[in-house]
């Protein structure tokens, strides 16, 4: 449990974040139109582009998640050229370092792996025991690893002092393709020898000293006893550095859908169990996109609220729909530019980067 202050979920609590969400969007830009990537220089890397990540000199944000987090259907909604994934907005709005660690598809211990979560360590067996020279392998995730499958993970990491990514391979359950990244000299790693084998994420070694904000469970919401014991396990890694950014339903869902209840159970059991350092997006944005602050400020153009549809939308407990990407699982670009103003507020109360 966090020693901040409860930010209550109720509608007090929410307008209260709306009021300090006009503030900090007032006291830096309030339209879509002047965000621009940030300038940061990349880390020296051994990488493909892919998880080049910028500079960390000093304090940093750390984005964990699956596609929501990365930025999926983003462009949506919103004028072409626009970035606005929530690393690109934060970067602006909080003028420091944002590391995007979204990977589309991911499920809770996949997340976990990547975070650096002890209890869900990846370790491998290679063919004869050996790390080749060079180039790619198959290697097989042993059986003593927790870590579910699933054919989205890709990932950057090193195995002993060898930089490489793991891949995993679609259709085969348990295998991956590890790219050694620098070549070198074959290298002795059995999977027998404690640690001689596993695959330690690089985006955890180089967040270490980061804040961060975790979107855990989305793709298996359903499984709520699961997503709260591994939702305390990310935070278990840095408590007082640590968000935890809750759900929102599927557009169409109905309120007694399966996946609708336990968004609203897993958000509850977030608000109770870290109070202010957990973020609700389904009440703030059904609630605070009606304030004309952000109605008429970043969102002016999304025509949010104009319509009969979201005015029955929000009757019926769900987000409007002018907020959801075609494909009804994401929010577009408008939903991302709101949710990005939700996690700055929430950021700028805990003091994370104060002068």
């Amino acid at each position: 449990m966090h020693n901040t202050p409860d930010f209550s979920s109720s509608r007090r609590g929410l307008f209260r974040m709306g009021a300090l969400g006009g503030a900090v969007a007032g006291a830096t830009v309030l339209t879509a139109r002047s965000v621009a990537p940030a300038q940061a220089a990349p880390t020296a890397h051994n990488f493909p582009e892919k998880f080049i990540y910028p500079a960390i000199a000093g304090p940093s944000l750390a984005l964990w998640g699956s596609s929501s987090i990365e930025g999926a259907r983003a462009t949506e909604g919103v004028v072409a050229g626009y970035d606005v994934r929530l690393s690109t907005l934060l970067t602006r709005y909080l003028q420091v370092p944002v590391l995007n660690f979204g990977q589309g598809s991911e499920t809770s211990t996949n997340i976990l792996a990547r975070r650096g979560s002890p209890q869900f360590t990846m370790t491998l067996k290679f063919p004869e025991d050996l790390i080749p020279a060079e180039g790619s392998v198959t290697v097989q995730q042993t059986e003593s690893t927790a870590i579910e499958w699933n054919d989205a993970s890709y990932y950057p990491g090193y195995v002993q002092d060898i930089p490489g990514t793991l891949q995993a391979i679609k259709g085969a359950p348990g295998s991956y393709t590890f790219t050694r990244t620098i070549a070198g000299e074959p290298r002795y790693a059995p999977a027998t020898v404690a640690k001689a084998s596993v695959f330690s994420s690089y985006q955890q070694m180089i967040s270490y000293s980061s804040h961060h904000l975790v979107q855990i469970g989305r793709n298996n919401i359903t499984e709520l006893d699961r997503i709260k014991e591994h939702t305390q396990l990310a935070v278990d890694m840095a408590p007082e550095r640590t968000i935890i950014l809750g759900h929102f339903a599927v557009d169409g869902d109905g309120p007694d859908s399966g996946r609708a209840k336990a968004v609203r159970a897993y958000n509850e059991w977030g608000r109770q169990t870290y109070g202010n350092a957990f973020i609700n997006p389904q009440e703030y944005l059904r609630e605070v996109t009606q304030q004309p602050w952000l109605r008429y400020g970043d969102l002016n153009g999304s025509g949010v609220w104009n319509t009969k549809e979201d005015a029955d939308d929000y009757q019926q407990g769900r987000l409007p729909r002018s907020l959801y990407a075609t494909d009804g699982i994401h929010l577009n670009g408008w939903g991302y530019l709101a949710l990005a103003r939700q996690i700055q507020a929430v950021v700028t109360e805990l003091k994370w980067f104060s002068a």
